[in-house]
């Protein structure tokens, strides 16, 4: 079965696969003029063990898309993943 579990903040996906496994998503997150939020895909990368899918893990990988990044959303998103990853 493919049960897999998406947590969002703004510009990033943290996606958690039955096995474990986590994957990180970095979108392009706009305000369109006609009343909506609209998410581009910029990069997914490869999914990684929970234990690497740290901060600096999504910090670095922020870092290659965006000069410049708030680095409350990367904790938003780390919060997000430690309360999923608490409830199993």
């Amino acid at each position: 079965m493919n049960n897999i579990k998406y947590i969002q903040t703004r510009h990033l996906d943290a996606m958690i696969f039955n096995d474990g496994v986590m994957k990180l998503a970095i979108y392009k997150a706009y305000h369109s003029p006609y009343g909506y939020d609209k998410r581009d895909l910029v990069v997914s990368h490869y999914s990684v063990q929970p234990k690497a899918f740290t901060y600096d893990y999504v910090s670095n990988k922020v870092d290659e898309v965006y000069s410049t990044f708030p680095n409350e959303e990367i904790h938003e998103l780390l919060n997000k993943v430690k309360l999923i990853n608490d409830t199993k």
